[in-house]
């Protein structure tokens, strides 16, 4: 049988495996005494201070919250999940959520509960877990006629099938969210833009770009004053008009976006944004000034240990070096980002097709072959479409050249395969 301990006796137990005083703990966080408190579970701490004193503690937060008896009010408890959300401690929060949830003797929505829970499995990947809690809060909304909440689970199941890849079926929850925004007695403008966003990307994922363009336009109408999500907006048209061709818009909105990512101040979220700005204007020329851009942002990740961030930076600027012919350079940077991607991470599909050029312009083929072919299956892999034909054209030229006319037939029906499949599943028509 289990034995669950409070959290003052998780706390207590894992500060003396560190050989720690209260004194210790407690320093620069509260006093002794709040620890003392704490301990002996006459006092609950803050999120903050639970959190701090994980870090302090070397445990993750989720470890120590793990088979522990959290004797707190229902209320309280909630309080804490609501602080594990905003500080994306999705993995600590839903087993306290599951624990609300199955208990009765509270007044806090169970619709809710089901939407929070659904929205941390989201967040972490479990997209089948999220669904069959959106489910449920669907059949509660409907019987109640609740509009707003129909139109967050409507959006929130969107969400989910678009990280399924299965965009048909995502379009058409969150078009049934836009309906349900509409039929609300006041609209959220929040969500009404969230809404707007999914469709946007929804549709640029399908192909149909003008589409697109026009509700990331309308999203931005609602998003005054909120400049995260004013900058990203920004940031997606300028790579939607990029793609349609268009780089004067791609490179007002780009301009757009960047001075609001220097009002930023989430250091990720900026390095991030920065990356996708850099790539973007990398390819409208002065390649050389934005390639040593992008090699700082890669070691500041490598500085701070993000060691796949870094790498997919790295892959990045031996594409662009490849775009330009600077061979040697391209080489150089894909190997690097070789040491620092996982062996089946996306970025790795960009750091065999640099490869694969640069073999086969040293006149090795069969080393360009192979790395042509890890590139193909990493990128179909992870769905690859606008990458994989790239890729696809490049061998069949190849191949072609060399007098191997049959094989780059069969490469290109493998593709065309793929395509047809991979786009019926999305729910797009060719």
């Amino acid at each position: 049988m289990s034995v669950f301990l409070s959290l003052g006796q998780k706390i207590r137990d894992f500060r003396l495996k560190k050989a720690m005083t209260q004194i210790e703990l407690a320093k620069g966080l509260c006093t002794p005494s709040m620890i003392s408190q704490i301990e002996s579970d006459r006092a609950r701490p803050s999120y903050k201070i639970l959190h701090a004193l994980a870090e302090r503690l070397g445990v993750p937060l989720e470890h120590l919250l793990k088979d522990v008896n959290l004797d707190l009010e229902y209320t309280s408890k909630h309080k804490l999940v609501t602080g594990l959300v905003r500080s994306k401690e999705y993995r600590s929060a839903i087993p306290l959520l599951q624990e609300l949830l199955q208990n009765p003797h509270h007044r806090i929505s169970n619709s809710d509960l089901h939407l929070e829970l659904a929205c941390c499995h989201l967040e972490i990947g479990n997209t089948e877990d999220a669904i069959t809690h959106l489910d449920v809060v669907f059949e509660q909304a409907t019987v109640r006629q609740d509009h707003d909440l129909l139109a967050t689970c409507f959006f929130q199941l969107g969400r989910a099938y678009q990280q399924k890849r299965e965009n048909a079926i995502a379009m058409f929850h969150t078009k049934r969210a836009l309906d349900e925004v509409y039929k609300a007695t006041t609209i959220d403008p929040v969500l009404h833009a969230k809404i707007l966003i999914q469709l946007a990307s929804i549709y640029e994922q399908s192909g149909k770009v003008a589409e697109a363009i026009n509700f990331y336009d309308q999203a931005l109408l609602l998003n005054q004053g909120k400049l995260e999500e004013r900058g990203l907006t920004f940031l997606r048209l300028a790579e939607a008009h990029h793609r349609q061709g268009d780089y004067s818009k791609a490179d007002e909105f780009a301009s757009k976006a960047l001075t609001l990512l220097e009002e930023q101040s989430h250091v990720d979220q900026q390095q991030e944004w920065k990356h996708r700005l850099l790539l973007l204007k990398s390819k409208q020329g002065d390649w050389k000034r934005y390639t040593a851009d992008l090699l700082q942002i890669a070691e500041q990740y490598e500085r701070t240990s993000q060691q796949e961030q870094a790498g997919v930076v790295i892959a990045d600027i031996a594409m662009i070096h490849l775009e330009n012919d600077s061979l040697d350079e391209s080489c150089i940077f894909a190997e690097k980002a070789k040491m620092l991607l996982s062996h089946h991470h996306s970025a790795m599909g960009i750091v065999h097709r640099v490869l694969a050029a640069v073999s086969f312009a040293r006149q090795d083929a069969t080393k360009g072959q192979k790395h042509l072919d890890n590139s193909f299956a990493i990128l179909e892999q992870h769905g690859k479409l606008a990458e994989l034909e790239e890729i696809t054209m490049f061998m069949c030229h190849h191949l072609s050249d060399t007098g191997n006319d049959e094989e780059a037939f069969l490469r290109f029906k493998q593709f065309y395969r793929f395509m047809r499949k991979s786009l019926d599943e999305r729910g797009i028509a060719l």
